[in-house]
């Protein structure tokens, strides 16, 4: 059976998703003729915007490849998006478990598709607002026993969730993580508004996913009490040579707006 049709009854197939038009920026093919079209119209007033989300994608394996020399064999990831195009599991040494976990049912049933039966992974529906769905999942404990010293991926999604929600998030992970825990994170430092990010965040309100403007300053305070590690929040592309990979243009239109971060319990 075509995997469109297949997954189309999962769940509203004729809606856009946001994962899946990520998914589609990044030259991934799972995705649907709706996500596709909203993704070219995003192109359209955002032409150097698959340069962005594929710089995204890098800073999550630095960030990755950092914690896994650092010893961390756990990855708890939300919003995780499609495990294609370099993902988690890809990078880390073999025998490290990774759970991850979306929001969109379709998402996840096209992951457990292709993660097929790779004893070292799950993938599980979960909303990022509230990670206690997560948290609270028997899966936890099968993956990663009794230990919650690991580390939370975050990535890409901060600006998907309003100020109130992100702050609970943040909370409920702090809470339920071990002391040493980790989390890596990006995020959009809205000091100055970009060139047609306007229009760009029309395009995503309209597909039910509106974007959510905040300082770096502002996104800190809801990120306590988790404490950044050195080297701080740094641009994206200062994590590593990435203006070697993406356009000047880019760079400085909108690299040093995106910023990341590893932070500790």
């Amino acid at each position: 059976m075509d995997k469109e049709r297949e997954f189309a009854g999962i769940a509203d197939a004729s809606e856009p998703n946001a994962g899946r038009v990520y998914d589609y920026l990044l030259g991934g093919s799972h995705n649907f003729e709706i996500d596709r079209n909203a993704a070219e119209q995003v192109m359209k007033v955002m032409p150097s915007i698959t340069e962005i989300v594929r710089l995204i994608r890098w800073f999550m394996g630095e960030a990755v490849y950092r914690l896994s020399e650092e010893g961390y064999d756990k990855f708890l990831d939300f919003a995780s998006g499609l495990p294609t195009v370099d993902h988690i599991h890809n990078i880390v040494p073999r025998g490290t478990k990774v759970i991850y976990s979306d929001i969109d049912p379709v998402t996840v049933a096209y992951a457990q598709d292709i993660l097929g039966d790779n004893q070292d992974t799950r993938y599980l529906h979960c909303n990022a607002e509230t990670p206690e769905e997560l948290l609270n999942s028997e899966v936890i404990g099968e993956m990663f026993g009794d230990e919650q010293r690991l580390a939370i991926g975050y990535n890409g999604i901060a600006w998907f969730i309003p100020d109130k929600k992100l702050d609970h998030a943040m909370s409920v992970l702090y809470d339920w993580a071990d002391e040493g825990s980790k989390l890596f994170i990006c995020d959009v430092d809205q000091e100055k508004e970009l060139e047609n990010v306007g229009q760009m965040r029309n395009l995503y309100k309209q597909m039910g996913q509106p974007v959510y403007s905040r300082t770096r300053s502002e996104a800190r305070d809801l990120m306590k009490p988790w404490r950044v590690e050195d080297p701080g929040f740094m641009p994206l592309e200062d994590w590593l040579s990435m203006e070697q990979r993406v356009h000047q243009e880019t760079m400085e239109k909108f690299g040093s707006n995106l910023y990341g971060g590893i932070l500790i319990k």
